[in-house]
C-alpha cells in the first residue's frame, strides 16, 4: 500500500542531513579543466570552481543544453544545445558570452570532447547512419565549415588519444538509455570499449564480460571507463597495460557520466557530483549549491484540451464534460462559460460523466494516491461527495444508468463493477477471462446492464446482468465475435462477425491486413416482440372508438419496464440489410435511428503521409423506418449522443469538438475549447506524475510482485531528488532511473509538457559529399525506392538531377566551399524550390542550375540504398541462387518488405532473412510459417509454366542475420526461425526484451508510460530471452576495420553459409512435371 505520510517524514529528514550536505542534486555530464568544473542542472550549463564553489549559469535558453566539454586549453565549453527544434553543435568561451554555432544538420548532433590540438569538436551523430542505432563520429572546425566523419564504422561515442591517431569508443548504444530504463541489461546490447587507431586502421578489444561498458576517455596513455561488470552498479574502471582494474565500489547508484584532467576524475552518481583522485584511490564529494528557478517550474496557465482524454455530452445536449490535464471541465455548447470543476495540480481527476438528470457529474480522483469515486454538482459550487473504490487499481467510468442510481465501471485487473449512489457501495458484476475493452449498455429501465467480456476463444461475447435477482446470463453463443452493444425499449442492437477469428490476436504478425466484417444486429428482447424491419402491410390503421379519460398524462413519462425472455432469446435475433464492414459505436437516438461508425479495412489502402488514422471513422445513421442507412459525417475518432438522444457529440482527435442535432443532415457547430486551461503548480503536478508513475508500475507491472524488489523503499530512494527538478524533462530522467530498478526490458517513460522549439524547417538534398580542391563533391546520390511512390529523392528526378561526380558550386546563388557548412546554407528550405548550382569539376566545368525540393529527413532513403545494395551483393555473389530479404521490424514495415522482398524471389533457391536492427511490433507467426511452410503439390498448365501449392516457396536453405540492435519482436523471430530449426543465424546475440506492453494510461499531462504488463515464456515452461536474447548459432562481430574498407563480414559470412548449405542440400526441383499419362483414365 502507498505510504504518503511516512515518505514526507523519511523525505524531511533525509533532506536536512545527508541530501542538505551534499547541495543541490541533479546535476548531470560534469567535465573539469586545469581551473574548474562545467555541468547541466536543469537543461543549462553551468560552470564552477573545481570544488564546487562559485557556481555560475552560462545558458538559459529554455531548449536543452547539454554534454559540455573543456577545449584541451579549458578556454573554451563545447556543448549540444535543441535550439530550433534541432540538436547542434555550439561553442562559447568559459567566462561565458554568445554562443557559435558549429553544426546545422537537422539529425541529433552531441558534442563527445575536442581534438587534441583544440581546432575542432569531435561529436557524435546518426545522420548518416543506413541501419544501426548507433552514431558516427565526426569532427568540425573551430571556424565552421565542412564537417570530417572520423570514420566508417559506428561508434556512439568516443574520444581521440593526444597523438591524435586512436581512439577510444564504444561502438554500439545500450538498452539503458533515452527513456528506457534497464539497469544492468544483460541481453545483447551490452556494448564494449574498443580502441581503434585511425592511421594503421587496427582494433584493441579491452576484455569485455556480458555487461555495459561505456563514457571511454583517455588520460595519458590510459584508458578510464564506465562499466557495470561488477553485476551491482555501474563503476569507474581503468585499462592500463593490457588489464582492467575497478576503481570505485559503489553499490547504492550507478555512476551515470564521467570525465577526467591529469590526476582527477569527476563524475555523477545519483545526481550528484563526485571527484575521484587518481593518486590516493579516493572519492571525495563536490557540493554544489545552486538557487534559482527555471520558467517550467512557475506556476502558470497551460492549455489543458492538448491533453483531452475524454468528453461526453450532457444529458440534453447543453454542455459537453471534458477531462483533460488532470481537471474536469463543463464547457457550454452555446451559453454560458467554462467551468473547471476541479482546479487541482497535484491531484488527476477524470472520466467525468453527466448524470442523466443533469444535477451532478462524476469522476475519479486519485487524492491520496488511490482511486475514488466523485459526485460534483454541475455549477461546481458545493462540496463533492466522494467514495474510495479501492486501495489499489487503475479504474475508468463507463456509463450512468439511466435512472442515475448506478454508475458502471471497470478497473485494470479486468473486473466489472456497478456504484449504487443509494447504498453508497460497489457491486462486482463480472469479470473477463482476458484483457478486453468493456462495452456496456443500460435498459431504458435501468434494470439490465448488457455489457461484453472476451472468452478463452479471444472472442468478445455479451452477456447481461439483472440487477433484480443479481445474476448474469451469456446471451451469445461463442461462435462469434459480438461487440457493442446498445439498448432501446425493445432491442438489444450489436455487431457480430465470424471472420474475425485470424484476427483475434493482434500480437500475431499473420492479423496484419486482415480485414474484419461485422453485420448489425438486433435482439428482439420480448418473446412477443416484432422485428425492427417487419414489412409495412399498407392497410388504414384501426382507430379505437373509446376515450380513456382517466389516463393520468405523466403516464406517458413514467419509466415502462423492459421485458426480457431468454427463452429461445439466440432465435430472435435480426440482421439489418446492411453490407457486412468494419462497424463499431452504436448509439440510438431519441427517434429510433441508429447511429454508427465504419471504419476502412486494414491493408485496403495506404493513406498520405501525415494523414491522421484515428480519425477514420465515417459516421452513418440507419433509418427504420426507410431501412436505409446514410453517411452523415466523416473523418472522426468517435462520437457519443447525449442521454435524451437528441444531441451529437462528435470528436475528431487530437481535440476537436462538434455538436449537431441528431438527425439526418447534420448542422454541426464547434465547441469552443479556448477557456479549457488549467492553472498548473509544476511542483505540485511533478509530484502527482512520480507518484502515479511508481504506482503504475505497481499496479500494471507482469509480475504482482515485482519481482521482489521493494518498491516502497524505491519510493523512498528516488522521492527526495524532486525538489531539485527544475523541467519537466529533468523528471523524465528521474522516473527513467527510478523505474530501471525492476531491471526488465520496455519499461519506458517520456514525452509531457516538456519545452517545444519551433522547428526551422531544415532541408536535405538525399547525399553524401567529399571535399575535393576545397569545394563540395557528391560521394553519394540517393535514387530512392522506384515502388514506394512516396519516399522522394530529390536530386533523381528527370531534368533536375544530380549524380556521384558531381560538384555543388552554389546553393541558391550563394558560392558554397568547405569554409561553409552545406547545412546551414539549406537550414529554412523545407517545402521551398532550392536552385542548386552544379558541375562536372571544381573550377566549374559545364556548369548547370538545377531546382530540387529538399526533404526533411533522409533515413529511408539511406536503408533502402543499403537494402537494394546488399541484394545486389547477395544476387552478385551467389550467382542468383540466393534471395536477400530485409525485416526492419516485426510490425507493418516489416510486412511491407517481407510480402514485397520475399514472394518477388521465390524462384530462388535459398534466403538470406537480414533482421539486424530490427525493431520488433509484433511475433513474427506470419514469416515463420511461410518460410516453414512445405511444398504440397505442384499444378500442370498446358501452355505456361507449373505453378504450386503452397502459390510461392523458398525450399533450400534459410539463413537470418542477426545483432545486438534487434529487439522484442526482433527477439522473438530468430528464437521462433530456431526453435522450428528454419535454420542458422548469424551475428552477434539479439537485445533481449520479450516482456510486453502496454495497457497503463498515459501521464496527467500526456506524457508516455509503457509498463510491461506480459512476458514470453516457451512451450518448455521457461522464462527465456527476456535479459539473455538470442544467440547466433555462428558469431560473428561487424568489424570495424572491415567496415573502414566497405565490407559486411557478416552477410559475407552468410552468403559462404548459405551457399555451403544449398550446394551439400540442394533442395529438390518441382519445376518440371512428371511425363504426361498415357493411359487412359490415369
Amino acid at each position: 500500500m502507498f505510504k504518503p505520510r511516512y515518505l514526507a517524514l523519511f523525505c524531511a529528514l533525509a533532506s536536512t542531513s545527508v541530501l542538505a550536505s551534499e547541495g543541490t542534486a541533479l546535476l548531470r555530464q560534469p567535465d573539469i579543466s586545469a581551473e574548474a568544473l562545467t555541468f547541466v542542472y536543469g537543461g543549462d550549463i553551468w560552470i564552477s570552481d573545481k570544488n564546487g564553489q562559485n557556481p555560475r549559469q552560462l545558458t538559459s535558453h529554455p531548449a536543452s543544453e547539454f554534454a559540455p566539454k573543456f577545449s584541451p586549453d579549458g578556454k573554451w565549453i563545447a556543448f549540444s544545445a535543441s535550439y530550433d527544434n534541432n540538436t547542434d553543435v555550439y561553442l562559447m568561451p568559459a567566462s561565458g558570452g554568445a554562443a557559435t554555432r558549429l553544426t546545422f544538420h537537422p539529425g541529433a548532433d552531441t558534442v563527445n570532447g575536442w581534438s587534441p590540438d583544440g581546432n575542432s569538436v569531435i561529436f557524435a551523430s546518426n545522420r548518416e547512419i543506413a541501419n544501426s542505432r548507433s552514431n558516427q563520429l565526426y569532427t568540425v572546425p573551430v571556424t565552421g565549415g565542412f564537417e570530417h566523419k572520423l570514420m566508417e564504422a559506428v561508434a556512439f561515442e568516443g574520444d581521440l588519444h593526444a597523438d591524435g591517431k586512436k581512439l577510444v569508443y564504444r561502438p554500439n548504444n545500450m538498452a539503458y538509455s533515452g527513456p528506457s530504463g534497464w539497469r544492468l541489461h544483460r541481453g545483447g546490447s551490452t556494448p564494449p570499449v574498443w580502441i581503434i587507431d585511425l592511421e594503421k586502421q587496427q582494433l584493441e578489444k579491452i576484455p569485455h564480460p556480458n555487461a555495459n561498458e561505456f563514457s571511454p576517455f583517455w588520460l595519458g596513455d590510459n584508458v578510464y571507463f564506465l562499466s557495470d561488470r561488477d553485476n551491482t552498479a555501474v563503476n569507474l574502471f581503468r585499462y592500463s597495460e593490457k588489464k582492467v582494474e575497478q576503481l570505485t565500489k559503489n553499490t547504492d547508484w550507478d555512476l551515470r557520466s564521467a570525465a577526467g584532467y591529469n590526476n582527477q576524475i569527476v563524475y555523477e552518481a545519483g545526481g550528484f557530483l563526485h571527484s575521484y583522485d587518481i593518486s590516493s584511490g579516493q572519492s571525495t564529494p563536490i557540493p554544489v549549491h545552486i538557487q534559482s528557478q527555471s520558467v517550467q517550474k512557475r506556476p502558470q496557465w497551460k492549455d489543458a484540451s492538448k491533453t483531452l482524454t475524454n468528453a461526453r455530452l450532457s444529458a440534453t445536449g447543453q454542455r459537453v464534460v471534458i477531462s483533460a490535464r488532470g481537471d474536469v471541465f463543463t464547457v457550454p455548447v452555446k451559453d454560458g462559460s467554462t467551468r473547471n470543476l476541479t482546479q487541482s495540480s497535484g491531484i488527476r481527476e477524470f472520466d467525468g460523466l453527466w448524470s442523466p438528470d443533469g444535477r451532478f457529474v462524476a469522476f475519479i480522483s486519485d487524492v491520496t494516491n488511490k482511486h475514488h469515486l466523485v459526485l460534483q454538482a454541475q455549477d461546481g459550487l458545493s462540496k463533492a461527495e466522494s467514495f474510495v473504490l479501492s486501495d489499489t487499481g487503475y479504474f475508468n467510468l463507463l456509463s450512468f444508468s439511466p435512472d442515475g442510481k448506478l454508475i458502471a465501471y471497470h478497473d485494470n485487473h479486468l473486473n466489472l463493477y456497478v456504484f449504487d449512489l443509494n447504498t453508497k457501495s460497489s457491486r462486482k458484476v463480472d469479470n473477463s477471462e482476458r484483457r478486453t475493452e468493456f462495452k456496456v449498455s443500460f435498459s431504458p429501465d435501468s434494470r439490465y446492464l448488457a455489457y461484453t467480456v472476451s472468452a478463452a476463444n479471444y472472442f468478445s461475447q455479451i452477456k447481461l446482468f439483472d440487477f433484480q435477482n443479481n445474476k448474469s446470463t451469456l446471451i451469445t453463443d461463442g461462435m462469434s465475435q459480438t461487440d457493442d452493444p446498445v439498448f432501446t425499449q425493445d432491442y438489444l442492437y450489436f455487431t457480430a462477425s465470424v471472420n474475425t477469428g485470424p484476427a483475434q490476436v493482434g500480437l500475431d504478425l499473420s492479423t496484419r491486413e486482415r480485414p474484419v466484417r461485422k453485420a448489425l444486429y438486433a435482439y428482439v428482447l420480448s418473446a412477443e416482440g416484432k422485428s425492427p424491419l417487419l414489412a409495412k402491410t399498407g392497410d388504414e390503421p384501426l382507430k379505437s372508438t373509446e376515450k380513456d379519460d382517466t389516463k393520468d398524462k405523466k403516464d406517458d413519462k413514467a419509466v415502462k419496464a423492459v421485458r426480457i425472455d431468454l427463452d429461445s432469446l439466440q432465435n430472435r435475433i435480426v440482421a439489418l440489410p446492411l453490407p457486412e464492414r468494419n462497424y463499431d459505436s452504436l448509439g440510438v437516438a431519441s427517434d429510433g435511428a441508429l447511429f454508427y461508425l465504419e471504419r476502412p479495412q486494414a491493408g485496403a489502402s495506404n493513406e498520405l503521409p501525415g494523414s491522421n488514422g484515428q480519425n477514420n471513422g465515417t459516421l452513418y445513421r440507419f433509418d427504420f423506418e426507410e431501412k436505409k442507412s446514410a453517411s452523415i459525417k466523416e473523418g472522426l475518432a468517435g462520437y457519443n449522443l447525449s442521454n435524451d438522444g437528441k444531441k451529437l457529440l462528435l470528436i475528431s482527435m487530437p481535440n476537436s469538438l462538434q455538436v449537431a442535432d441528431a438527425k439526418e443532415k447534420l448542422d454541426a457547430k464547434a465547441v469552443n475549447l479556448a477557456d479549457v486551461r488549467s492553472f498548473v503548480d509544476p511542483q505540485q503536478e511533478w509530484q502527482q506524475i512520480f507518484n502515479d508513475a511508481w504506482r503504475m508500475q505497481k499496479d500494471y507491472f507482469y509480475d504482482a510482485k515485482l519481482h521482489g524488489v521493494d518498491w516502497q523503499a524505491v519510493y523512498a530512494k528516488y522521492q527526495p531528488l524532486l525538489k531539485d527538478v527544475q523541467r519537466r524533462e529533468d523528471l523524465n530522467e528521474l522516473l527513467v532511473e527510478m523505474i530501471a530498478e525492476l531491471q526488465v526490458g520496455h519499461n519506458r517513460i517520456g514525452g509531457g509538457d516538456v519545452h517545444q522549439e519551433t522547428p526551422s524547417k531544415a532541408g536535405l538534398l538525399g547525399a553524401d559529399f567529399v571535399i575535393n580542391d576545397g569545394k563540395y563533391q557528391f560521394k553519394t546520390v540517393f535514387e530512392g525506392d522506384r515502388w514506394s511512390p512516396f519516399l522522394k529523392a530529390p536530386l533523381n528526378v528527370p531534368g533536375a538531377s544530380a549524380k556521384a561526380g558531381d560538384y555543388l558550386l552554389a546553393i541558391n546563388g550563394r558560392e558554397l566551399t568547405e569554409q561553409q557548412n552545406i547545412y546551414a546554407f539549406l537550414d529554412n528550405t523545407l517545402g521551398k524550390q532550392v536552385v542548386l548550382t552544379i558541375a562536372d569539376n571544381a573550377s566549374g566545368k559545364n556548369s548547370r542550375s538545377i531546382t530540387v525540393e529538399p526533404v526533411a529527413n533522409e533515413s529511408q532513403l539511406r536503408l533502402w540504398h543499403w537494402v537494394e545494395k546488399n541484394r545486389q551483393l547477395v544476387e552478385k555473389q551467389s550467382d542468383g541462387k540466393i534471395a536477400y530479404v530485409y525485416l526492419p521490424n516485426t510490425a507493418e514495415g516489416g510486412f511491407y518488405f517481407f510480402n514485397r522482398m520475399f514472394f518477388a524471389q521465390t524462384d530462388k533457391a535459398a534466403v538470406i532473412i537480414d533482421e539486424r536492427k530490427n525493431g520488433g511490433g509484433q511475433a513474427a507467426n506470419y514469416i515463420t510459417e511461410i518460410l516453414g511452410r512445405p511444398f504440397l503439390s505442384g499444378w500442370k498448365d498446358r501452355d505456361g509454366l507449373v505453378f504450386t501449392t503452397p502459390g510461392a516457396g523458398i525450399y533450400g536453405p534459410k539463413t537470418m542475420l542477426i545483432d545486438q540492435d534487434a529487439g522484442s519482436g526482433g527477439d522473438f523471430l530468430p528464437w521462433a526461425f530456431k526453435r522450428l530449426g528454419l535454420g542458422k543465424t548469424i551475428g552477434t546475440r539479439t537485445w533481449g526484451g520479450l516482456i510486453g506492453i502496454s495497457t497503463n494510461p498515459d501521464m496527467i499531462d500526456g506524457g508516455f508510460h509503457v509498463v510491461p504488463f506480459f512476458r514470453f515464456y516457451t512451450p518448455d515452461g521457461e522464462w527465456r530471452v527476456e535479459n539473455e536474447g538470442v544467440a547466433a548459432d555462428i558469431e560473428v562481430e561487424l568489424d570495424p576495420v572491415a567496415v573502414n574498407k566497405g565490407r559486411d563480414v557478416q552477410l559475407e559470412r552468410a552468403i559462404a553459409h548459405t551457399l555451403a548449405e544449398l550446394k551439400a542440400n540442394p533442395p529438390e526441383d518441382h519445376r518440371q512435371a512428371p511425363a504426361m499419362p498415357t493411359q487412359l483414365g490415369k
